[in-house]
């Protein structure tokens, strides 16, 4: 199983992964790291290490999940990539992209062949709906 860490600005984390878990199940190999209004950066720092230490004892590749790029929790996690060369870091988490990897990573050791895949389903769970779509457009199979 592909161990996961998300790593957010505030309590955002916590909350998708306590609303994926609503929707899939409750979840191992899976922490969270939430950076806090005051929190220095050495203490937020040492957080992600120790959730880091938690995840990385098979020596497997973690997959890391932030809100966005060019912030705190990433810019932590590039830091880290020194020390741990095993991770993998996407940006702009979303509880499709948790459904994704939750549903996919029990069976699947290589997180190569999963990427595009969890990719894919964040960027295309994206979608603009108005009233003129919804009734000029509508699939007889979709469900609202």
């Amino acid at each position: 199983m592909i161990p996961v860490l998300i790593s957010t600005h505030g309590p955002t984390a916590k909350s998708l992964i306590e609303t994926t878990e609503m929707i899939y199940g409750q979840q191992d190999l899976c922490e969270v790291a939430s950076f806090a209004i005051g929190q220095s950066l050495e203490s937020f720092q040492q957080q992600i290490e120790q959730k880091l230490a938690l995840l990385t004892k098979e020596n497997s590749t973690v997959l890391c999940l932030v809100d966005l790029k060019g912030g705190t929790p990433f810019n932590t996690l590039v830091k880290l990539m020194g020390n741990y060369s095993n991770l993998e870091i996407i940006t702009g988490v979303n509880i499709p992209m948790l459904l994704t990897i939750f549903m996919l990573r029990a069976n699947e050791n290589n997180l190569n062949d999963l990427l595009p895949e969890i990719i894919s389903a964040s960027i295309q769970s994206i979608e603009q709906y108005n009233i003129t779509s919804l009734t000029n457009n509508k699939s007889e199979n979709e469900e609202f």
